[in-house]
This record gives structure tokens, C-alpha cells and sequence, in this order.
């Protein structure tokens, strides 16, 4: 596993050499001159904090030291993420609308699944639209880029030389 500098995110063979259990030497970034991965040696607490602030060296710890991309099967890890972010959406979206409609003790286990299932529907739907009209905003984005860049140039040239008037 190849390993990389939290500092600067330079590619490394080995965080650490160990001499005998518990004495161990962190080794140094060759590009930045740093601790590649002082992480190593903090608490889990400390790394969990460092990434509630957001800081890039604990998100580069846990990305590129922590996590084995050999042997981490992604693509089921997404999946099921999406179901699962699927399922809790629609009972959200169920709960909001539980004041609206009148749910009464005597209903049966299929009006429930059925409403359930509709709710599941419309989430995904919901969802899925989102993300295609983001993707193609991204890609019309991304195509315009160049037009849009030299529109972005000429207003600032001209900003900065009406400033100098």
C-alpha cells in the first residue's frame, strides 16, 4: 500500500518504522521536509475532532493512510448507503406528512406499506431528478467554461480600467 504525506499529500512508501513494540519512528515527508502522518499517534477522539473542524490533514489521514482501497469494496458500500439514505428519506418525508392526512388506529398493514411504498416512490423520484438536473447545470457548466471564462476577463479589464479613470 502506498502511502502519502498529510502535509502535502506527496507520495510515501512507509509512515513509520518500528524498532520494538511501542517504539516507533515516524518518517518524514522528502518533498515538504515534515511528519508525513503525525495522526498515527493520536487518539481516535483527536482524529474524529480534527475532522468535525474539517481540517485537510485528517480527512488526507483517514483517505490515504487509514483506508485500504485494495481490500474496501466501494461500489457495495455505495449501494448500500443509497438505500439506505433512500429508505430514511422517505420516512421522513412520511413523518411530515403524517399531520396532513388522517391516520386512523383501524388502518391495515397494506394501506400502510401502500403509503409507505408511494412515499419511497416519490423520495426517489425527487432524488433522482436532483441529481440529474445538477449534473446536466455541471455539464453545461463545464462546456461554457471557456466562453465564460473570457466573458469574466473582459469585465474585470474593463472594471480595472475604469477604475484607473
Amino acid at each position: 500500500m502506498e502511502y502519502r504525506c498529510v502535509q502535502c499529500g506527496f507520495r510515501i512508501k512507509t509512515l513509520f518504522v518500528q524498532y520494538s513494540p511501542g517504539n516507533i519512528r515516524l518518517m518524514k515527508c522528502v518533498n515538504c521536509k515534515a511528519v508525513a502522518d503525525e495522526y498515527i499517534e493520536c487518539e481516535l477522539m483527536i482524529v474524529l475532532i480534527d475532522l468535525i473542524l474539517h481540517k485537510p490533514k485528517a480527512y488526507r489521514h483517514v483517505l490515504f493512510n487509514v483506508l485500504n482501497h485494495e481490500r474496501t469494496h466501494f461500489q457495495g458500500l455505495l449501494w448500500k448507503s443509497l438505500v439506505g439514505f433512500l429508505v430514511l428519506d422517505a420516512y421522513r418525508s412520511l413523518l411530515v406528512k403524517k399531520p396532513e392526512e388522517e391516520w386512523g388506529t383501524s388502518m391495515s398493514i397494506s394501506s400502510i406499506f401502500w403509503i409507505y411504498r408511494k412515499m419511497l416512490m416519490d423520495v426517489f423520484l425527487g432524488n433522482y431528478m436532483f441529481l440529474c438536473s445538477f449534473l446536466f447545470a455541471i455539464r453545461s457548466l463545464l462546456k461554457t467554461s471557456a466562453q465564460f471564462s473570457r466573458y469574466v476577463f473582459a469585465f474585470l479589464s474593463w472594471l480595472s480600467l475604469a477604475c484607473e479613470l
